[in-house]
């Protein structure tokens, strides 16, 4: 994982160091992340390549349920305590994203006969994830910059990639195993990681700059990596030893 922060670190620093930077250079930056990892993790899967066409279209789409959510969101309430804005960012944020990125995987890869493993839910997902991630920081990075969208670079871009993996790995475990029950728990646990974040980057004031990469990549660490090193081990395409 040092790769992509040393590659994301390199690119935000080339086009920082342009004074006032151009509506281009801002759309790069704003996108770049999400196409980086896109594809570091199209390459983790070490027994099974997934079709470029496929991922492009769960990226697409992915974009597009941005685009969706900004609609539907409903605005965060004013001087609310702690269980209120928890409960804001449960319902009315993580809720509709994670369902939008869910149904993507759910509609477009899972009917695909290609969706044939634990790690094509692993890999969809964080493709929804970053197709979301992608749109969303370009709004970002023109309204409050490239420093803004730098830093999203490592936290809110690789968090919507990670939410995104833990949904898609239950999902195709409820396919292969014929669980159902299995994909609403996944959905559950993403949408609660989305709450838990966004509840601590507006409770933890000057402390969130610390905090949100810190739970980010503990979610990476101690969910996703054991859900893609899993999914990898029971791969139907891993050589026979």
């Amino acid at each position: 994982m040092a790769s992509i922060a040393t590659a994301i670190f390199a690119l935000g620093l080339v086009l920082l160091m342009v004074h006032n930077a151009r509506a281009d250079e801002l759309f790069v930056l704003g996108v770049a992340p999400s196409f980086y990892l896109l594809w570091h993790f199209h390459h983790a899967d070490k027994y099974k390549t997934e079709s470029v066409t496929l991922l492009l279209a769960t990226f697409t789409l992915g974009g597009v349920c941005a685009l969706i959510a900004a609609v539907a969101e409903p605005n965060q309430p004013q001087n609310a305590g702690l269980a209120l804005t928890f409960v804001y960012f449960l319902f009315g944020i993580a809720l509709i994203e994670e369902l939008l990125k869910f149904l993507v995987v759910r509609m477009l890869p899972y009917r695909s006969k290609l969706f044939d493993e634990a790690m094509d839910g692993v890999i969809f997902g964080i493709t929804a994830g970053l197709g979301f991630a992608a749109v969303e920081n370009v709004f970002y990075a023109f309204e409050y910059g490239g420093t803004v969208a730098l830093f999203r670079a490592f936290v809110s871009v690789p968090g919507h990639a990670f939410y995104g993996a833990i949904s898609g790995y239950y999902l195709a475990e409820a396919k292969l195993r014929r669980k159902p029950w299995l994909a609403l728990r996944g959905l559950a646990l993403a949408i609660v990681l989305h709450a838990v974040f966004d509840t601590l980057t507006q409770v933890t004031g000057a402390w969130a700059f610390l905090v949100t990469p810190a739970f980010v990549w503990f979610v990476y660490f101690a969910i996703v990596k054991r859900e893609i090193a899993k999914a990898q081990s029971e791969s139907l395409y891993r050589p026979a030893s």
